[in-house]
């Protein structure tokens, strides 16, 4: 990368902003006492009024609005040809500096999704422009050259927003790009890779339809993947349902049996390894009715939810030829589209997941169609251990925080860091930028606390909550100060950006 760290540029000015900076975190603290709470009053509005994908003008305006009337911010509205995209920068440059200004940035995101803030995105959102703020604010108390930027980045959920601003070169002034996503646990973690295909089936007749794509969905659900840690969810593209969210009602019809015998075939199917799940059977003019209830939540979970026992009821009764399947109350169509998310650990192994699920469906679909993959987002270590480090200490008090191997879900912005991995090894190898995304609860710990996984209903509850925001809060700041350690100590920001690839 052409990018030129040049600091300080003098040796005098480094000795002051190093001896200066020990008051850093009092600093930020009293910072965030005085303008934290303002923050917050739009991350509540932006959680009020939950807007899906490229459809974000009530939070973009709310964030545009307030840094407009900032001191010091240049402010790009609908930024890269992207309505609900938006530019935020900050620079200062002491009179006795002449060098070039390194930047840091800060990645926003703000939409929701179809059960509203259940992914908790009003709170990346907080923590981008709470840290940038602090920051700034951070480079004039103490007189430290350097460049803020935030990049609101619409449509992380289901269109890979990033990828977008990332081929419109949002991001290529930076080299180290932050950002904190709330969940159930705290951990710097990777995310896995992810691919949607959307298969279509047409049948003759509504039930036909029916039965090709609860056919399909069998047969994803007994693939054996390829790759690390792969998993393909289905999701029934009927009434309620989003890319990444697992339905939490299905209705499936079945005709040909009785009321008793399909009652008794789910009862027999039913048990804990379907938690929260529940379903009504009812007759009606087509057959029997089951409308089933769950918790839904995230593709990437393995909890079996309602349309899985949808899967299993029709998997248990599908033998008898002279039984038939419909949706009731949608039995005039007679083409049905599924979504096949299918996710695995690392990028190298998507290709190869994708051909499995391919074969297996076979000429059962009459079309198949994929959306933009997610790349795996690989973990930084080296700022990963220093932010473990600062967390733990009395200035921010969070001691839950390790590195995790896990992948909990996946992110589009893999697109910005674009890491490239062993494929025998996976050891990570480089990345073109840096991008820190750790993952921090928000869940409270008392008996009366709800706590979700991203995407559950509940988890929107736990996003609203006075605690999430508090967590917020912490995180944002003990980001502002690493962006601030990264802008005043060269060795640092060496050492973090080694991994970076030229």
């Amino acid at each position: 990368m052409a990018l030129k760290m040049v600091l300080l540029g003098a040796a005098a000015m480094a000795a002051r902003a190093t001896a200066q900076i020990s008051n850093l975190p009092a600093f930020l603290q009293k910072t965030s006492d005085v303008v934290f709470p303002e923050l917050k009053g739009i991350a509540v509005d932006i959680f009020n009024h939950p807007e899906l994908g490229l459809q974000e003008y009530h939070a973009h305006d709310l964030i545009v609005d307030h840094f407009a009337g900032q001191d010091g911010w240049v402010v790009t509205p609908s930024a890269h040809g992207l309505d609900t995209a938006f530019e935020l920068v900050f620079e200062h440059r002491p009179e006795d500096y002449d060098g070039e200004l390194t930047t840091v940035g800060f990645l926003a995101e703000y939409d929701a999704l179809i059960v509203g803030h259940a992914c908790g995105h009003n709170h990346i959102a907080l923590n981008s422009i709470t840290a940038a703020t602090l920051a700034a604010r951070a480079l004039v108390e103490f007189d430290v050259p350097g460049r803020v930027k935030v990049v609101g980045c619409p449509d992380e959920e289901n269109g890979a927003g990033k990828a977008k601003l990332h081929d419109a070169g949002a991001f290529d002034d930076a080299e180290v790009w932050m950002m904190a996503h709330p969940t159930a646990s705290s951990a710097i973690q990777p995310m896995n890779a992810r691919l949607n295909f959307f298969p279509r089936f047409s049948g003759d007749t509504h039930q036909e339809a029916v039965r090709k794509a609860y056919e399909a969905m069998v047969i994803v659900d007994d693939l054996a993947l390829p790759g690390t840690a792969s998993s393909a969810s289905t999701i029934l593209n009927v009434g309620v349902y989003a890319v990444n969210v697992v339905q939490s009602q299905i209705s499936l019809g079945v005709a040909g049996v009785e009321l008793a015998t399909v009652e008794s075939t789910v009862d027999s199917i039913l048990d804990d390894t379907f938690p929260g799940v529940s379903y009504v059977a009812r007759e009606d003019a087509d057959g029997v009715a089951v409308n089933i209830t769950g918790p839904g939540g995230h593709a990437s979970e393995s909890t079996r939810g309602a349309l899985d026992l949808s899967i299993e009821t029709f998997r248990a009764l599908s033998d008898d030829s002279s039984v038939s399947f419909y949706l009731p109350d949608n039995t005039t169509f007679t083409e049905l589209e599924i979504t096949i998310d299918m996710r695995t650990r690392y990028t190298l192994d998507l290709p190869d997941m994708a051909d499995t699920v391919s074969d297996a469906i076979g000429s059962l679909a009459s079309s198949v169609t994929s959306d933009l993959k997610y790349p795996s987002l690989e973990v930084p270590r080296v700022i990963g251990q220093s932010f473990i480090d600062l967390l733990a200490t009395p200035d921010y008090g969070l001691t839950d925080w390790d590195f995790s191997d896990f992948a909990p879900a996946s992110s589009d912005a893999s697109w910005i860091q674009s890491a490239a991995v062993d494929p025998d090894t996976h050891e990570v190898l480089s990345m073109a930028r840096l991008v820190f995304h750790p993952n921090y609860r928000i869940c409270g710990t008392g008996e009366d606390d709800v706590c979700a996984f991203n995407h559950e209903p509940m988890f929107a509850e736990v996003a609203g909550s006075d605690y999430s925001y508090t967590q917020t809060e912490i995180i944002a700041r003990a980001e502002a100060h690493t962006a601030i350690r990264l802008l005043s100590e060269e060795s640092f920001y060496n050492d973090v950006t080694a991994i970076i690839r030229s």
